[in-house]
């Protein structure tokens, strides 16, 4: 699924595909608010939760740029030194 055909489902069905089609990828938690990432193909959503009730808040979806920027510090990449 590109990000073209997800725009273009309703709002329930966005939920949905993230859910059914898209790969975990962290949980970010900030105040009151608990964000899950989702990559799908080459876009990725993020869900917006109430921490402590677990409402559903509202998502952004984007590919690339300054949101991704918070999961950075999470990403811990094993190198090989023999290569």
């Amino acid at each position: 699924m590109k990000l073209f055909e997800f725009l273009k489902l309703t709002e329930e069905e966005q939920y949905t595909a993230t859910w059914k089609k898209g790969a975990y990828v962290d949980l970010y938690l900030k105040d009151n608010i608990a964000i899950e990432l989702y990559t799908i193909n080459n876009f990725y959503v993020e869900i917006y939760y109430e921490r402590y009730t677990t409402e559903r808040l509202y998502k952004k979806t984007f590919k690339q740029g300054e949101l991704l920027d918070k999961y950075l510090d999470r990403i811990h990449l094993k190198t090989n030194p023999n290569i």
